[in-house]
């Protein structure tokens, strides 16, 4: 008795040690860490772990095909969490995905980036003129008001955006680096945090977050969500690498900087004193981006 006893108690404990190590629901678990090499626009990607749908996460019509929902574990997990702590406040929620990356990187379509498993689009949550939830079959993009440009039935969920958003940010194990959104939009949620009360210190860090990106279209129609780096990717590049126009407008750019630079010159003199006494400023000029990178992810 007392045998059997001490099995049933071991083979709870293993039980309980295999559920807290377990993936969270949702997801494919991974063998090996995710890695994400090379830039988000120039990349692949390895390893990656595949988004899974369920009562919280559909995905949107137009990205079905081609099956582009891998990324890192990170970026898939997170977006799981998140939709599922909204559904938590709002039980009727379901978030519409649509691309991350496609199973081993690369270029994808429609995408200038979503290339190294560190990106996804996720649509907006959409409620009709009732407070109703609205399932659509591609992104809307929304007016300043919080009104659909193509119908004006449709409204921007402030609520259940706000939850999202909040979620990603706040996520314990996903660094997320942008959330790119118009700019009008990310004033809207922030308007609404200060409505209800959000935590100070939640509404700062959604503020250093969400952004319109630039050289890029606003995101008028959906969030694209970028996650930082995983300790795992020894070969990931944080930035976006300048191509085409702006890889030539990058050089241009160091080249003259460089021309302007001035020639190293001797030890200061009487001339350089007076040339200080009579008014002249010597004004330090912020070191370029590095070439072969842009400033801001596109």
């Amino acid at each position: 008795m007392r045998r059997s006893l001490g099995s049933l108690i071991v083979a709870i404990a293993a039980f309980t040690v295999a559920v807290a190590h377990a993936a969270p629901a949702g997801t494919k678990p991974s063998k090996k860490p995710s890695k994400s090499i090379g830039a988000p626009n120039q990349g692949t990607l390895q390893d990656g772990a595949h988004l899974e749908l369920g009562p919280h996460l559909r995905i949107v019509g137009a990205y079905a095909p081609g099956d582009a929902r891998w990324g890192v574990r990170q970026l898939v997990d997170a977006i799981d969490r998140a939709a599922r702590e909204v559904r938590k406040r709002y039980p009727d929620a379901v978030l519409g995905v649509g691309h991350l990356s496609r199973k081993g990187g690369g270029e994808i379509d429609r995408h200038h980036s979503h290339e190294s498993g560190r990106d996804a689009d996720l649509a907006f949550y959409l409620v009709d003129v009732a407070g109703r939830p609205l399932v659509r079959d591609r992104f809307l993009a929304i007016l300043p008001n919080g009104v659909a440009a193509a119908d004006a039935h449709v409204r921007f969920d402030d609520g259940r955006n706000w939850a999202l958003v909040s979620a990603l940010v706040s996520d314990p194990n996903a660094r997320v680096t942008h959330i790119f959104a118009a700019t009008y939009l990310r004033t809207r949620l922030l308007a609404y945090a200060a409505r209800v009360g959000a935590p100070a210190a939640l509404r700062a860090r959604v503020a250093e977050v969400v952004m319109q990106p630039h050289h890029a279209l606003p995101h008028d129609d959906h969030f694209h969500v970028r996650v930082a780096c995983p300790p795992s990717s020894a070969q990931c590049v944080e930035w976006p690498m300048a191509t085409g126009a702006q890889a030539k407008k990058a050089k241009k750019s160091t080249t003259s900087l460089a021309k302007a630079s001035p020639k190293p010159t001797k030890p200061p003199t009487k001339k350089l004193v007076r040339a200080r006494s009579s008014g002249q400023v010597n004004i330090e000029t912020p070191a370029p981006a590095p070439a072969g990178t842009v400033e801001k992810p596109a």
